[in-house]
């Protein structure tokens, strides 16, 4: 594929040309991807690169309505595809030791919502959670690989769909919150800063031990506990 002047273009702006015809409220799947750019190895990961550029590309992890093999473009980015100078991407890749790291550091609980590994969505039954490790200020904003500034979350909240994040809060902003919480919960949250991450109480970890147990054997400490309530509650 070249462009009107017999220049070849970058595998980059063949991606970039095909999302862009698609334009915005266009979707895609992958295959279709492949068959419109057949002499591109890793479309999908020219997909990624234009993400960092302001292009919007929604998959299944974060818009329910399209199926797995599905994309949705929202919005079109720096158009590589006629001419417009690409940013400089600087990749920064997270190492094993680090990755395991912050998964223990974290509870492998992602901080967001607070789902566990392999545990199913409460919205979602069937699907389960997968974690992986996010920046909280985004690469392309400037993050670093440190570890205050990577935290474990579920690939729902990881956001992979890598739209422009939203302002960073104010330290008032979060105070002001936090203050209008009941006391309970601000001892919670307390607790939570302090330990510099949000831990789970024994209930909690009695729970998804639970529902990690096969669907008749869940049944059965249901079934065992509920005998045990209502001993308790009449006395027995």
């Amino acid at each position: 594929m070249t462009g009107e002047s017999g220049v070849r273009k970058s595998s980059l702006a063949k991606v970039a040309e095909f999302l862009a015809a698609k334009g915005p409220g266009g979707t895609f799947s992958k295959l279709e991807l492949f068959e419109a750019v057949p002499d591109v190895s890793q479309a999908d990961r020219r997909m990624r690169d234009l993400r960092q550029m302001g292009w919007q590309i929604d998959n299944y992890k974060v818009n329910p309505n399209l199926r797995p093999d599905e994309y949705l473009v929202r919005a079109l980015g720096t158009r590589v595809d006629l001419g417009e100078r690409a940013p400089k991407l600087e990749r920064k890749n997270i190492t094993g030791p680090k990755r395991r790291r912050i998964l223990e550091r974290d509870g492998h609980t992602c901080q967001a919502c607070g789902v566990r590994a392999g545990q199913e969505f409460p919205d979602a039954p069937g699907r389960t959670a997968v974690l992986t490790i996010s920046h909280i200020v985004p690469v392309s904003q400037g993050g670093q690989n440190t570890d205050d500034n990577l935290r474990t979350e579920c690939q729902r909240c990881s956001s992979p769909s890598n739209a422009p994040a939203p302002a960073l809060p104010s330290t008032r902003q979060v105070l002001d919150r936090a203050s209008q919480r009941p006391f309970t919960d601000k001892q919670l949250l307390y607790s939570w800063m302090k330990a510099g991450q949000r831990t789970t109480s024994e209930t909690e970890e009695i729970f998804y031990a639970w529902s990690r147990l096969a669907p008749a054997d869940r049944a059965e400490v249901m079934a065992a506990l509920a005998d045990e309530i209502i001993n308790e509650l009449t006395g027995r």
